[in-house]
């Protein structure tokens, strides 16, 4: 599967949201600040997931549709 600029570039930020909460911890960084980050972190990655399953829909019901209408080889 060929995955879009756009879930790239959320896994990128989620990276980028990990290290800081890695960084955090690292400099003995308050418990409360750091769970904030972390949801900020679970978020994240909800969104990113519910953006695959959006594109997995998609993908699907279009290849359904070609089907249906005869202008799939499968």
């Amino acid at each position: 599967m060929k995955y879009s600029k756009r879930i790239e570039n959320r896994v990128s930020r989620i990276e980028g949201q990990i290290g800081g909460v890695k960084r955090m911890m690292k400099s003995n960084a308050e418990e409360d600040k750091v769970m904030t980050q972390l949801q900020a972190v679970i978020s994240s990655l909800e969104s990113l997931k519910l953006e695959m399953i959006r594109k997995q829909m998609k993908e699907t019901l279009v290849d359904d549709i070609r089907k249906s209408l005869g202008l799939s080889d499968a």
